[in-house]
């Protein structure tokens, strides 16, 4: 398998164009976070870096290999326009009908799709079982307007975006800023998406694979937010977490809805698309916590399934711990974090799995700026 590290995914699907340079900030996560996936990756697989000059296929071991055969299968982060050029450029995905496919995992991956999953469930869950208001699509500035008035605190979201990219807040009332915000959204992607805002108690998500129009479960991810952002993962078994979500909703209920979104997904999404399906979650808090099981769709591979797959293959059972993507804007002072990090918090192995310390998951030099990093005790 060669696989991708392609984060700039969410940009790139919004440009949807072949030729499209994401934002500097994007490229140089890739470049230096692209080394992480290894650790996810069999013993014959291959990582291929396109922002690389040099080293643009390594093995497992970190060493340079040469370019693989044409026909090998491929697994980027998530399949777009700009990622499937940078594939075909290197004689990958020839195939004619790749463009299609690719343009059809797009239209899946618009929001209106969550939207209509939420539905889904809203028709066959019984009628006591609560559920928030399905994101609203709009068309035009009146009706953003319109539904603040309706719902006061608002969040408006890119149909196209992730990650917290390509959000706005409204608090009561649609200020010339946001208006303009709005409009260039709709302008640029055709609608935008609007829901009420919640108080969140905690973020989770439910993970599936579609493989040959089929989906099963592959687990849970359990994960932390700045500013609707990503934060960081928690790593433990999904037993753990199914028993931390059990004390605010039961898990009856939590499997009754793995089941419907499976139904969904065979209807809806397996018969297009092979891959990793992140379905992000949230207990709210309204009248008690409440479970809202559609906040957002990703048609991709996520931090959460990388967590989940990280503690199946490298983490002692019994160990828990955190796993959390680091920034430092200058030079040398990610290095110089790192190694106190090293110092403070020695590795321990035990029975060949990573028992307590911390562990950084990509070389990081002088100029690194962003590295995947990983807790445990």
């Amino acid at each position: 398998m060669l696989y991708v590290f392609n984060p700039e995914h969410d940009y790139a699907l919004a440009n949807n164009g072949p030729h499209f340079v994401p934002p500097e900030s994007a490229i140089r996560f890739a470049r230096d976070c692209a080394p992480f996936l290894l650790q996810l990756m069999g013993p014959e697989d291959i990582l291929f870096q396109p922002y690389q000059n040099e080293n643009r296929f390594i093995s497992i071991k970190g060493d340079t290999v040469d370019k693989p055969d044409s026909k090998i299968s491929v697994c980027p982060w998530g399949w777009d326009a700009l990622v499937l050029k940078q594939l075909q450029s290197e004689g990958f995905c020839q195939d004619e009908t790749w463009v299609s496919k690719v343009q059809k995992y797009r239209e899946i991956a618009h929001r209106r799709t969550a939207s209509a999953a939420m539905e889904f469930l809203r028709k066959h869950l019984p009628t006591d079982f609560v559920l928030p208001l399905s994101a609203q699509e709009l068309l035009t500035i009146s009706e953003a307007e319109n539904f603040i008035d309706q719902h006061h605190n608002v969040i408006f979201k890119s149909p196209y975006s992730g990650n917290g990219r390509g959000h706005l807040y409204a608090h009561g009332e649609c200020s010339p800023t946001l208006a303009r915000q709005i409009t260039g959204v709709i302008r640029r992607q055709g609608s935008i998406m609007a829901e009420p805002m919640y108080q969140i108690q905690q973020d989770f998500a439910m993970e599936f694979i579609c493989h040959e129009q089929k989906t099963s479960f592959a687990g849970y991810s359990l994960f932390e937010t700045r500013h609707y952002g990503y934060a960081a993962n928690v790593l433990c078994s999904d037993s753990h977490i199914e028993n931390y979500l059990s004390s605010y909703i039961s898990i009856d209920k939590l499997h009754q809805i793995r089941g419907l979104i499976i139904d969904f997904l065979n209807d809806e999404i397996a018969p297009y698309y092979d891959g990793i399906v992140g379905i992000d979650m949230c207990l709210y808090e309204q009248d008690g916590i409440q479970l809202n099981p559609m906040i957002e769709i990703n048609l991709r591979m996520t931090m959460g399934m990388a967590a989940h797959q990280l503690f199946e293959r490298k983490v002692h059972p019994e160990a828990k711990g955190r796993m959390e993507l680091v920034y430092r804007s200058k030079n040398g002072e990610l290095k110089s974090f790192i190694q106190s990090e090293q110092e403070t918090n020695p590795t321990i192995i035990e029975d060949s799995r990573w028992r307590s310390g911390f562990f950084v998951l990509n070389p990081v030099t002088d100029e690194t700026q962003y590295a995947v990093c990983v807790w445990l005790s």
